[in-house]
């Protein structure tokens, strides 16, 4: 089945009620900011002017202007368009056959396109690490924490999570720079989220945690 249509839900605020377990703080030094699926195809289901589409490319934005201003990598994960069965495999018995190689499906959208120093990498299941290379590129990059943002938060965001911390990596999911089919899964997710494998932090805390010191120096 495709998703067609996602009906608007508030995105969750600083009242969100999530108990972390781990008291850990982003460094801007030892970090990467992912961004997943931030595709046409996966937004399209969202209404444009309503929540949490609007609020998701804003602070999906936000975070990527303070990493760009501190030199902290970003990448980008993308679901390659019009893939062959094999490739495809389980996906298309839960999802149908994914998305085209159109333009206006398989382009990452405006507001939070990667610039000349981001990367882009392909990930073929719910988790962006499975075949993309993504723990090889952190590893080149010296990152040992990585921030999350993008869709859909059950989905992707949670799976790649939990396998980022299977990979030893200290993970921030961005509670209101994510989104998902509906208040009660997005708000599953986080809760999930933050009981087994990551620090769940809205934007503002984020951001806050990355500038530190005004005077820090950005990475070089």
């Amino acid at each position: 089945m495709d998703v067609s249509v996602i009906d608007p839900y508030p995105m969750p605020g600083p009242d969100l009620l999530v108990e972390n377990r781990v008291d850990w703080t982003v460094d801007p030094e030892r970090s990467a900011l992912l961004v997943l699926n931030m595709q046409g195809f996966f937004l399209r289901p969202y209404a444009r002017g309503t929540s949490p589409l609007d609020p998701l490319l804003a602070n999906c934005s936000a975070l990527m202007e303070t990493c760009r201003r501190l030199r902290v990598p970003i990448v980008h994960t993308v679901q390659p368009g019009t893939q062959a069965p094999g490739e495809r495999g389980l996906l298309t018995d839960f999802w149908g056959k994914g998305l085209d190689d159109v333009l206006e499906d398989a382009a990452i959208v405006d507001e939070v396109a990667p610039d000349a120093s981001g990367a882009v990498l392909s990930a073929w299941r719910y988790s962006a690490f499975f075949g993309s290379g993504l723990e090889r590129q952190l590893r080149s990059l010296g990152c040992e924490q990585l921030v999350i943002c993008g869709v859909y938060a059950h989905l992707g965001c949670a799976t790649t999570a939990v396998d980022a911390f299977s990979h030893n990596l200290e993970v921030f999911l961005a509670a209101d720079a994510v989104a998902d089919f509906s208040a009660h899964e997005h708000r599953a997710a986080l809760a999930w989220a933050a009981s087994c494998c990551a620090a769940v932090k809205p934007t503002a805390e984020l951001t806050a945690e990355l500038l530190g010191d005004a005077a820090r120096a950005p990475r070089s």
